[in-house]
């Protein structure tokens, strides 16, 4: 049997910030594998309906999606389960529109209109650092993104990259450090934009957690949903304030 490419409305991850009710259509469109686990990402049938607006139907949404005018980080996506998720950035060129999928009033993620200048960037937080073939570095990032650095001591896990998309050009890396600008992307205090006090180092029974200074207030959040954004500022939309 084949995989099924709905699912009901009701079992939809949490991440889904659409209407449950049956008047609303029983059924989304499920998730399908690539750059982003399933419970992190949106499809691009409810993205353009149910998020966007750009469509009243599926069937108007699968038109536009295999004539390949959606775009996601710069590369045309015909499959209507492909998985849209933290940071990505969405084209309609032919509506001339485009938008980036960040955290916004305790939502993972919400389709935060930008302009041409930062269309073409994107942030990628680093998740993995391992040795490859030939003794070189490859970086993992949280879009399933790889790179090869010529300078592995210059990165670390839980630091970020500033990416030109779809070229994937490094353009600068962003330090998970004291001072820097720094986006919560889970837990309560999710889109919660603030400056790092301190990085504190995990041990055997106790998670990595970052200090940050948010609205006056100080708060600790595990390390593991916080992404640097900006040293000091962001150069890019990170989140979208209702």
């Amino acid at each position: 049997m084949g995989r099924s490419t709905v699912q009901k409305r009701l079992s939809a991850p949490s991440v889904y910030a659409i209407p449950r009710k049956p008047r609303h259509g029983r059924f989304v469109t499920k998730v399908g594998p690539g750059p982003h686990p399933r419970e992190l990402s949106l499809d691009l049938v409810t993205l353009l309906r149910d998020y966007l607006g750009i469509v009243r139907t599926a069937r108007e949404a699968l038109y536009a999606i295999k004539r390949r005018y959606v775009l996601v980080d710069g590369v045309p996506r015909t499959e209507k389960s492909f998985p849209v998720g933290l940071m990505d950035v969405v084209e309609i060129p032919r509506e001339g529109k485009a938008y980036r999928m960040v955290p916004s009033a305790g939502k993972l993620l919400y389709p935060a209109p930008i302009g041409d200048s930062e269309k073409g960037l994107k942030i990628c937080a680093i998740r993995r650092k391992v040795t490859v073939r030939g003794g070189r570095v490859q970086l993992g990032t949280h879009d399933g993104r790889s790179f090869l650095v010529e300078d592995p001591d210059s990165y670390f896990v839980g630091d970020s990259l500033l990416v030109r998309i779809p070229s994937q050009e490094i353009v600068s890396r962003i330090p998970l450090e004291e001072g820097v600008t720094a986006l919560v992307v889970g837990g309560k205090r999710l889109s919660s934009l603030g400056k790092v006090v301190r990085v504190i180092p995990g041990s055997f029974s106790v998670r990595p957690a970052v200090e940050l200074e948010v609205e006056g207030e100080r708060v600790l959040v595990p390390k593991d949903l916080v992404v640097p954004v900006g040293n000091p500022d962001p150069p890019i939309t990170v989140r979208w304030v209702v």
